[in-house]
């Protein structure tokens, strides 16, 4: 009797489109997204069918990479707030293991044989290597700050990128030898890289730059993109002869620029304007933009390449993007400063276009920011310094505080800028060549003079396009469009 009743549900689930392959989808078959909220200490499971919130799972503190393998059962996730890499089972939606991988733990990356996963260890200095199978790690390689990275399809091969600051860089790593053996020097700050699906071209941004770059590296025929100070456009450098190429006009402040899995497209986090540039990666252009959400973080793709998710931590939701359409067709809330998100992969007759259903949009939420000649400065207060020679200066996602500092004209300030946040941050004034990255929960000191008259803006270099700014005030000046 037990036995037909087992059955007899066994059957009821295949009808319901409970059960497919390793029953780790969704009620309809549909591959779920998984999203690491970075405020709310969580990961957020979608149901990319109805395009809504099935749960939320807890983890250690500031969720910062989030992958899942080729087959949909595992999603890892590094906490940069704790020491691990927590291991979540698709098919429960749980939290199975957590192995530790040193302090302040970044971006991870996956191979796309799925055997092996990539660890940025910004806190310990070294990119470290997680074998799939056994949820141990097999391997490391010292790099200065390591902050994200990207894995060839065995996983014998690894560009990271190397935040150490007088020393930025993108990096080659041979996991085989577990070495480091090809070294590009920037002169800033990279941050989101991914290797193409062919295994012939990186794509990578840098800090406080406006484009997206290309390295043709002559000698093993693969092409590295990243970006430039000052500059809109994607740059195209041929390392043969050090000399730009080609270029890739974008908008403000690049982030992230994933392919699809045919390689057809590259998605370009645009995170000033708020929008997904979508890039074809056969002639080197900017094919069309899409407006998401706001201060959007990360991308990533469907299976069959037709449908983007895109992260938005300034709103707190996901947008669904219509690649061939161009257009968003829904906008999920999802929870407090979403940013990395991966989706199941699935292939053949399983592989799904998410349902065109708009999703209510969650409450952004009453912000104190303001835009002056088209900076936002995230306002928190204006302190009057004119009769103190130092200042403490909190630094945290994303403000400073306080944010605009009134002096004398021509006073000398020496600020000692403590950074609240376990994200990497920056104080930046180009004007009096002040360039300083601020580790996460640490300090730096630095030595600035108002200006004669009017007003002389400081930035994150980071995240200035999230309203991390701020302004020196000389005598009665009022803040305004400010020079840097």
């Amino acid at each position: 009797m037990l036995k037909r009743v087992a059955a007899l549900l066994w059957v009821l689930a295949l009808m319901g489109g409970w059960v497919v392959g390793t029953g780790s989808l969704s009620a309809a078959g549909a591959p779920k997204a998984y999203v690491g909220l970075f405020k709310d200490d969580a990961v957020a499971v979608i149901d990319t069918a109805q395009n809504k919130v099935l749960s939320t799972i807890t983890v250690p503190k500031g969720p910062h990479g989030l992958v899942v393998t080729p087959d949909g059962r595992k999603v890892y996730v590094s906490s940069d707030g704790a020491s691990t890499v927590s291991v979540i089972d698709t098919a429960t939606d749980r939290v199975v293991a957590s192995i530790d991988v040193g302090a302040n733990p970044h971006g991870l990356a996956i191979s796309g044989a799925g055997s092996r996963v990539l660890v940025s260890g910004w806190g310990s200095n070294r990119a470290l290597v997680i074998d799939t199978a056994t949820d141990r790690v097999i391997g490391e390689v010292p790099i200065a700050q390591p902050h994200n990275g990207t894995l060839s399809q065995d996983g014998r091969t690894a560009w990271v990128a190397s935040q150490q600051q007088g020393a930025t860089a993108l990096v080659r790593l041979n996991l085989a030898t577990w070495k480091e053996v090809a070294r590009v020097p920037l002169d800033k700050t990279p941050r989101g890289l991914e290797l193409s699906p062919d295994g012939r071209r990186v794509f990578f941004t840098l800090a406080g730059v406006n484009a997206i770059q290309v390295l043709d590296t002559a000698t093993n025929g693969r092409r590295v993109f990243f970006t430039l100070a000052g500059v809109n456009a994607i740059q195209v450098l041929d390392t043969a002869t050090n000399e730009i190429v080609t270029q890739i006009p974008v908008g403000t402040s690049p982030h992230y620029t994933p392919f699809t899995p045919d390689g057809r497209w590259a998605l370009a986090v645009i995170q000033g304007p708020g929008e997904l540039g979508i890039l074809d990666t056969t002639s080197n252009t900017l094919a069309g933009t899409v407006a998401v959400g706001k201060a959007p973080h990360w991308s990533t793709s469907s299976s069959d390449g037709h449908t983007a998710y895109v992260t938005n931590e300034g709103s707190n939701d996901v947008s669904v993007v219509d690649l061939a359409n161009r257009t968003v067709t829904a906008t999920i809330a999802v929870g407090n400063a979403p940013r990395k998100i991966a989706v199941q992969p699935v292939s053949g007759a399983a592989a799904t276009t998410p349902a065109s259903v708009r999703a209510a949009a969650a409450p952004s939420g009453k912000s104190r920011s303001i835009t002056l000649d088209g900076v936002t400065y995230a306002d928190h207060g204006t302190k009057d310094v004119r009769n103190r020679s130092k200042l403490e200066l909190e630094a945290d996602d994303y403000y400073f505080s306080p944010t605009f500092l009134r002096g004398n004209p021509g006073q000398k300030l020496t600020l000692v800028v403590e950074n609240e946040a376990s994200t990497l941050h920056n104080i930046s004034i180009p004007a009096l060549g002040i360039d300083k990255d601020i580790p996460p929960k640490g300090k730096v000191q630095v030595d600035v003079t108002f200006p004669a008259s009017g007003v002389l803006a400081f930035s994150c270099k980071f995240h200035g396009p999230l309203g991390m700014n701020g302004q020196l005030l000389a005598g009665d000046a009022a803040p305004s469009g400010a020079r840097s």
